[in-house]
């Protein structure tokens, strides 16, 4: 489906006041009257990308340009659905299209260090789908990047986005938990659907939904994780990888949380219980959140995910139009990349893993 709107004159590149430009694609500063909607490319077409298609469908100020995606029918498929003028399998062609101002890179987790770069050095914003990259250190180079190019790079972290979560924020720093004590997590689901990049990513589902895990811990409490016990196996998945684990996190101020997922369980259950000295948080993903049992924040399911996607990209998108400064930018999400390579390497040990003492977010 398209946006069912006219396009917009392709809206001048824009850099933060000060910063200097960088090769033959970097931003300029213009003034934000001229900045009608900003071009997007998705670079990837996989199941994520659409939900940010349809955000940008949902968007007065952001419009899709193009997609690339390794498989040509898909991208085709992908464009007429959402109405971007052009398909490719070249995500250099997509990145460099006439009125593209920004990228969001959906592609397999091991391609976003490659796919962010590229976009960042073509002068493009870049909006990286999680995990955000394998390790720390492929995320410590696509920032530095960003900042030497003075261009946006946002970490999609949406759960930090969705009603029920930013209630939780705010809740948390008026007070009203008092000292935060532990929490519970189950995300238990029956699947058997089987993707080959994921024989990439042997600690697949510690990192794949692990990511969201102890991110929206780390940004609810602005805690670091200081040890983690991670034990896990792969039982159905056709590449041997990680598909059913449990994992133990201790925080620097103390805070526990104990998370278990699991792709094998009939009995399917998405659920985080936030205990706190005062009161007690409850999430039922992503419906609703109680406080000590009473319903606070109530929606149908889909209609969270979409508020949570519309937030996220209002986010991205003002913060390259210069109204504010950007919201899980990719070096807030350092310190959950760090706990969760710790988490990877200790299923593979099967010993508790130490982290560094040195707060990683900036």
């Amino acid at each position: 489906m398209g946006t069912g709107r006219t396009r917009a004159p392709r809206p001048a590149r824009l850099q933060h006041p000060g910063r200097h430009r960088h090769g033959p694609r970097a931003a300029r500063r213009l003034p934000r009257r001229t900045l009608v909607t900003i071009g997007i490319a998705i670079l990837g077409a996989g199941r994520i990308a659409h939900s940010h298609a349809q955000a940008i469908a949902r968007s007065p100020h952001a419009r899709l340009v193009a997609v690339a995606d390794r498989d040509a029918a898909t991208a085709e498929h992908f464009a007429r659905a959402y109405g971007a003028p052009l398909h490719t399998t070249d995500i250099r062609r997509a990145i460099g299209a006439l009125g593209v101002e920004a990228v969001i890179v959906c592609s397999p987790t091991t391609l976003h260090h490659n796919h962010a770069i590229a976009a960042l050095e073509a002068g493009q914003h870049a909006l990286v789908e999680k995990p955000f990259a394998v390790d720390v250190a492929e995320a410590a180079a696509m920032i530095g990047v960003a900042e030497t190019s003075g261009l946006q790079l946002m970490s999609g972290q949406v759960l930090r986005f969705m009603p029920m979560f930013s209630f939780a924020k705010q809740f948390i720093e008026a007070g009203r938990l008092g000292s935060p004590v532990q929490s519970v997590e189950r995300r238990l689901t029956f699947r058997r659907d089987q993707f080959p990049w994921w024989k990439d990513l042997p600690q697949f589902l510690v990192s794949h939904w692990g990511s969201h895990s102890l991110d929206i811990l780390c940004h609810l409490l602005d805690d670091d994780v200081d040890q983690v016990l991670c034990s896990g196996s792969s039982v159905v998945s056709e590449f041997g990888v990680i598909d059913d684990f449990t994992l133990q996190a201790r925080f620097r101020s103390g805070f526990r949380s104990a998370i278990a997922m699991s792709f094998t369980s009939r009995f399917p259950v998405h659920d985080i219980v936030l205990i706190g000295e005062n009161a007690t948080l409850q999430f039922d993903c992503y419906r609703r959140v109680t406080v000590d049992g009473e319903v606070v924040i109530e929606r149908a399911d889909q209609q969270m995910m979409d508020e949570g996607f519309d937030a996220q990209l209002r986010s991205f998108v003002g913060a390259i139009r210069g109204e504010h400064a950007l919201e899980s930018s990719g070096s807030s999400v350092l310190r959950s990349l760090a706990a969760l390579a710790a988490a990877e390497a200790s299923v593979s040990t099967g010993q508790p893993e130490r982290l560094g003492t040195e707060p990683l977010a900036t």
